[in-house]
């Protein structure tokens, strides 16, 4: 286990919507990797979720249930400010259906250390792939990182990936993404940290596709989030 200087907070925030079936081995396996704070915002989950993590009596996961709000983007708002609010150095963020592999948070954290502000688990590079999507994923995924780097003039080749570790200085940033409530807000981020000139760079992980639960992902968010990329284009 990985052990952390008081100085250097570690949090990682992780949004829930009906994930009762993963998260719980998910905090498992995180606590294995390293020592750190777990913040677990759910949206209120008809499975439970939020009230199966609290059953654990875990000192370092803090649970908050949101009733009145929902969306990714909103959720990582939040459990980024409440990171903020209790000191942390490093914020990360993962989904919580174990694409995100969590043996990979030690190499990305030492690249954050080294002082880079914004570190992805990027399946776009060399070393990094992708299990279990099918075609029409990786072409609609494929796409989105290809609109985001022409319109966008991104550097980085994954632009879309929430396994990610912010600065603290990068999370102030962030959190300007205030009308980005959902699979949007990565892509703000990137912009306002690629805009204010912040270090970025990207470390291989194998992603892998759900085997538990269900794809949050629908066809009206997938045209909110090309809507957003072009209101940014020529806002830009």
């Amino acid at each position: 286990m990985e052990n952390v200087q008081k100085s250097q907070i570690v949090s990682i925030v992780i949004p829930t919507y009906n994930e009762k079936d993963n998260i719980i081995n998910l905090i498992k396996r995180i606590n294995s990797e390293l020592n750190g704070n777990i913040i677990i915002v759910d949206d209120n989950s008809e499975d439970k979720t939020g009230e199966a993590v609290k059953s654990l009596g875990l000192e370092n996961v803090k649970v908050f249930i949101r009733t009145d709000e929902k969306g990714l983007g909103s959720a990582l708002r939040y459990g980024i400010s409440k990171a903020l609010e209790i000191g942390s150095s490093f914020i990360v963020t993962m989904d919580a259906d174990f694409s995100h592999d969590p043996i990979y948070l030690k190499s990305m954290l030492d690249k954050a250390r080294q002082g880079y502000d914004l570190v992805i688990g990027s399946r776009y590079i060399k070393g990094g792939r992708i299990e279990n999507w099918s075609y029409k994923r990786k072409m609609i995924s494929w796409g989105a990182n290809l609109l985001v780097r022409l319109l966008l003039r991104s550097s980085l080749k994954d632009n879309t990936s929430n396994f990610r570790v912010y600065s603290r200085g990068a999370s102030l940033q962030v959190l300007q993404c205030n009308t980005a409530n959902g699979y949007e807000f990565q892509i703000c981020a990137i912009y306002k940290i690629l805009k204010s000139k912040m270090r970025v760079c990207e470390v291989p992980i194998t992603f892998r596709d759900r085997e538990k639960g269900q794809s949050k992902l629908s066809y009206s968010q997938i045209l909110n989030w090309f809507a957003y990329v072009l209101k940014l284009y020529f806002s830009s």
